[in-house]
């Protein structure tokens, strides 16, 4: 799953990387948590891409849903009308995730080996009530070799080549997986400080290790 990533690009750097406006609510955040506002891609009226704020979680009365698997995206009825008609986009700088080991849970950050940013396929519904934020959902798919021995589900992550095709709709389930599977990535452990979402600093990414977390120092 992805229940925690980073977008930490100043404004400047990111709408040089995406060629995009970027809207005034965009605020670098090393601690982006589902119900919060975060940057999107996505078509306006099936024709403009535009990068836009978006909440991310979907709510239904039975659930509150911050991803999707790919492999039933385009069949699930939550999700197939969106599979189709409104695809987008997440700007990420990595994303984390808890290894269990049946004691504790320890936060690893992962992210692209080359340190660029990578880019979330997402799924996302525009809002019934006017002025209101349209929502979105992260995609994930099986977990890379070097992710599964920590989590067995992970984002899936698609390349700025294949991102036109994405939004159109034009890119297949087939394709996506193949694309989502060459991404190179790099982990490692990083402060518990994480767990609390109000925590929003660089240091949350920094390296650490278990025996040595600086929250574990407060005691």
């Amino acid at each position: 799953m992805c229940g925690r990533y980073t977008l930490h690009t100043n404004k400047r750097a990111l709408a040089k990387a995406i060629a995009l406006e970027i809207p005034l609510a965009y605020e670098p955040d090393y601690n982006v948590g589902p119900g919060r506002e975060t940057l999107a891609i996505a078509k306006r009226n099936k024709e403009t891409t535009v990068a836009t704020m978006m909440h991310w979680g979907l709510k239904t009365p039975q659930n509150f849903h911050i991803n999707a698997r790919l492999e039933t995206a385009d069949t699930t009825p939550r999700f197939r009308d969106s599979w189709e008609l409104t695809r987008c986009l997440l700007p990420a700088n990595g994303f984390y995730e808890w290894y269990q080991d049946g004691i504790s849970k320890v936060p690893y950050y992962i992210y692209p080996s080359d340190g660029e940013l990578t880019y979330f396929a997402g799924l996302w519904v525009p809002s019934s009530t006017r002025g209101e934020l349209p929502t979105c959902v992260v995609l994930t798919t099986a977990a890379h070799t070097s992710v599964k021995e920590i989590h067995d589900r992970m984002p899936v992550m698609l390349p700025k080549a294949a991102h036109d095709e994405w939004l159109d709709g034009a890119l297949s389930k087939r394709i996506t997986l193949e694309l989502a599977a060459a991404v190179d990535l790099q982990k490692h452990t990083v402060s518990r400080r994480l767990n609390s979402v109000q925590n929003k600093d660089s240091r949350l990414i920094d390296a650490t290790s278990p025996l040595v977390d600086d929250q574990m120092m407060l005691f």
